[in-house]
Order: C-alpha cells, then structure tokens, then sequence
C-alpha cells in the first residue's frame, strides 16, 4: 500500500513539471544569451528524481549524477539558486566555480559531484559507511547512468556495499545511451539489475517513466537499509530526449526511437493518471504548472541580477592554505 494522500500526488505532478520547465528554460537560455553552464538536460527522466528523492529525510544524503538535476531541488536547493548556479553567479553552493550540475550542500545532504563518470560513486559508499559507524539510520542514494556501470570503481564500491552491509541504494539511470554509444555495444545483458545478483544484493529492473513505480521501488529500499538489511541496485529505465549535451547538435539516434520515448513522457502520463483517476482536476492541475512556471521565471530574473564571484576568491579552496 502506497502511503499517499491526494496533496502528494498533486505535489509530485508539481515536482514532476517543475523539473521540466526548468530544464527546457535551462536549454532555451543556453542557445539564446551567455549562460556559463553547458546543459546535459533530463527532459524525459523526471519521474526517476521525484520517485526517489519524495518523502526523503533531510538527513538523508543524496549523490545526484550529471542528469539527475531535479534531485536537488527536491533535496531542498531552490530554484533561484539552482538557476543562478546554471548562470555562473556568486550563490552559496559553488561561488561560481561550478554549476548546477555538480553543486553541493551538506546542510542538505547533497554530496557535490564531479565531470568523472561513476567518481561520485564510492564517495556515497563513503556517508553510507559514515551512517553505519555512527550508528544512524539515514540513507545514501547514488545516481548514475548506464555507462557508469561498466566502470571498476563502480563494481569495486558494490562489492564493499554488499560485504559491508552499508546503506545505500545504487539508482542506475538507464537511459541506454552513454553518450552516443547504445548500451547494445557496451553490454551483453539486457537488465543491467541482473548485475547486483553478483554481490549477494537485491536488483530490480523497473520503469524509471512511472513515478509511482519509482516511488514504491525506491522507499522500499530505504526501509530495508534504515533496518540494517543493506544495499539495492534499482534500475530505472528511461531515455532523453535530448542529446547528450547542448554542445554537439547531431544526434545519432533513432528519430522513431525518440519520438516513440516521448510518448511515454513521464510527466504528461502522470498528469493523465490524477485525472483518469479522479485524483486532481483539470483546473488544479493547471494551477500548479502556472505555479511551478512562475517560480522558474522568477529564478530566471534572480540569476540575471545576483553578481558574478568577485575576483579575490579566484583562488580559494584550490590551493591549500597552511593553517
């Protein structure tokens, strides 16, 4: 049973859409003024953010991948700042140094990333060793897409989970791309899941297009860490739409292969769900995308007017500073 009242499925679809305007003003931006950050958008990967990070605790940390943007804003990073770090400015998190897509806060339990594939990843096996000496029960969520998977790192971090007992659930972001290069040629296995069976944890293969799907998947392998039980591979099967950044505008891909992932849009299938189900309304609906689009539009004017870094930080935490 799914723990869910009438307010949280209005405030996933707002969640949901939210991520997504965001993302398509984040490209817009990009292709028409100077904006520091170079989009690797999400746009078709929402519900995979939403499902996992919805209902999270504060302390609970999580370790986003290139991709998986929408997690820290579910994890409480605001959008003015989120687009501000996009832009380049002077916010908190990065003072310009980097973007939003490897921004970190631990207030907020956001582990800052970094350009290296699959690098993030024991760095989460790292707070969820931290959690487990410590004798507390948060959890650590990793994201990572499918090219990471094939890494050392990876499977050398999996295997220490599951000997362990650590508490981290490894999300992989199946988007069946790394780059340009099909997960066909990079792997011999269907369900990248099966892999988990290798260390003695539990995988499943699920639909990462179906928030609700994501959701219970996911807070159900949060219980059984929480309870000492250990680490679950997830992967969510999903695809964007878009290429792999905003830098090359060739896309080697299939037309038909994304035009048929667009019509499993996981936004537009949820929208469809609370009406179909008599969950929201049209005219509550409509109500939370004009919210939501008002919020990014309000962050777009907030990262125009907040100040680039000053020049005197150039250097700071770059060198080290004897004490």
């Amino acid at each position: 049973m799914l723990d869910l009242k009438k307010d949280d499925y209005i405030s996933m679809y707002r969640w949901l859409f939210l991520i997504r305007y965001t993302e398509e003003q984040t490209v817009e931006y990009h292709h028409h003024s100077p904006i520091t950050e170079l989009p690797h958008s999400s746009i078709g990967q929402e519900a995979i953010s939403v499902g996992t990070c919805y209902n999270l605790r504060l302390d609970d940390k999580i370790a986003p991948s290139l991709r998986t943007r929408g997690a820290f804003l579910m994890k409480g990073i605001s959008s003015n700042h989120m687009m501000a770090g996009a832009f380049g400015k002077d916010i908190l998190e990065t003072r310009g140094k980097n973007t939003s897509h490897h921004l970190g806060d631990a207030n907020k339990g956001i582990i800052a990333g970094s350009g290296i594939v699959g690098s993030h990843v024991p760095i989460a096996a790292g707070a969820a060793l931290a959690a487990k000496l410590k004798k507390e029960d948060y959890v650590t969520v990793a994201f990572f897409g499918d090219g990471a998977t094939n890494r050392g790192d990876m499977h050398e971090t999996m295997n220490l989970a599951a000997i362990w007992n650590l508490p981290i659930i490894f999300i992989c972001e199946n988007n069946f791309y790394a780059i340009s290069t099909s997960v066909k040629n990079s792997m011999k296995v269907d369900n990248i899941a099966i892999r988990a069976a290798a260390y003695g944890i539990p995988g499943y293969t699920i639909d990462g297009n179906d928030v609700i799907e994501v959701y219970k998947t996911t807070h159900e392998a949060y219980d059984r860490a929480r309870k000492g039980e250990g680490p679950t591979f997830i992967e969510c099967k999903t695809y964007r739409w878009r290429g792999h950044s905003e830098r090359d505008p060739r896309d080697p891909r299939p037309p038909e292969e994304i035009e048929g992932w667009k019509n499993k849009c996981p936004v537009k299938r949820f929208r469809e769900y609370l009406i179909d189900n008599k969950i929201a309304t049209e005219v509550e609906i409509l109500q939370q995308e004009n919210s939501a689009k008002r919020e990014v539009e309000e962050a777009i004017k907030y990262a125009e007017n907040c100040p680039y870094p000053p020049i005197d930080i150039l250097t700071t935490n770059v060198y080290y500073e004897e004490v």
